[in-house]
């Protein structure tokens, strides 16, 4: 699912104004997220977990907020330490209420990066810029969609291979904004285009045989919700706490009932975190 925040960190880099020093208008969809929260079956909705960094926190508040999080897991200092290889917390959950035939599951992440000049989440977007595709205004309004002039959002079409078990295909809604201290990018597979001709949302299990990679039927996929929230923390100078929290639906033909989450995420999200921090400390040091 780290890939879906990276479509979205796609379209804010692509959209966003030259200067962020006004303070833009409230992301309603982050507060849709939170409630009543994604679809993730047929007239069901979870609600995301709320950010558990807000701002205006104090040093030492931040500091508390880290040590809730990280527990016996590490030291404050060696989570905090400016290095591609410190530790980030994963948090893997089933999620209530769901399908039965596609379970809601929940992941979040929590780590700091290292980014001087608070820029380096550009570097990230524009990288991933090439995934997916833009949907246009006369594309959205075919489909009865008309976003506000001035509103910071935006849709993409995106197909992802999650775990190299499944292809996802699916039309994104994005929208993000930033305080002075916060940037909030939220999106959510956008479920007025479960069976859309064009841009649907669905998923095809990835069969290989005989060494060849195809691609079984496709089947509507219910979708996905997540956030990422990226505040800059008073101690240590440069430092900014990075949380991603997604729910979404995982049909169980994708895994065959195997627990693939709990065994090969926490290496891609590792991998993932780590990339990151790379590349924002190249854009935003000194």
């Amino acid at each position: 699912m780290f890939a879906l925040v990276l479509g979205a960190l796609a379209a804010a880099s692509a959209h966003a104004p030259e200067s962020w020093a006004a303070r833009e208008p409230r992301n309603v969809l982050f507060d849709s997220l939170l409630d009543p929260g994604p679809a993730v079956g047929p007239d069901l909705r979870a609600k995301l977990p709320p950010p558990t960094m807000t701002d205006g926190l104090t040093a030492a508040e931040q500091k508390r907020v880290i040590t809730a999080i990280i527990r016996d897991h590490c030291s404050y200092d060696d989570f905090t330490r400016r290095s591609a290889v410190t530790p980030f917390r994963l948090k893997v959950q089933d999620v209530t209420p769901c399908d039965p035939d596609a379970p809601a599951r929940g992941v979040d992440v929590w780590f700091v990066a290292h980014d001087d000049k608070f820029v380096g989440w550009l570097a990230s977007a524009a990288k991933g810029a090439g995934t997916g595709k833009p949907l246009t205004k006369e594309q959205l309004k075919k489909r009865g969609i008309d976003p506000a002039d001035g509103t910071p959002e935006a849709y993409r079409h995106v197909e992802i291979d999650f775990l190299e078990k499944v292809q996802l295909r699916a039309t994104i809604r994005m929208s993000w904004t930033r305080t002075d201290s916060s940037i909030l990018i939220a999106g959510e597979v956008d479920p007025r285009f479960l069976d859309d001709p064009e841009f649907p949302n669905q998923w095809q299990p990835v069969v290989r045989e005989a060494g060849t990679r195809k691609l079984g039927p496709a089947q509507p996929w219910a979708g996905a919700g997540f956030y990422m929230k990226i505040t800059k923390l008073a101690e240590p100078a440069g430092a900014v706490f990075v949380e991603q929290h997604t729910i979404f639906a995982e049909p169980t033909g994708w895994f065959d009932g195997a627990n693939l989450l709990r065994s090969k995420l926490p290496l891609v999200v590792q991998n993932s975190v780590r990339t990151t921090r790379r590349e924002w400390a190249r854009a935003g040091g000194p």
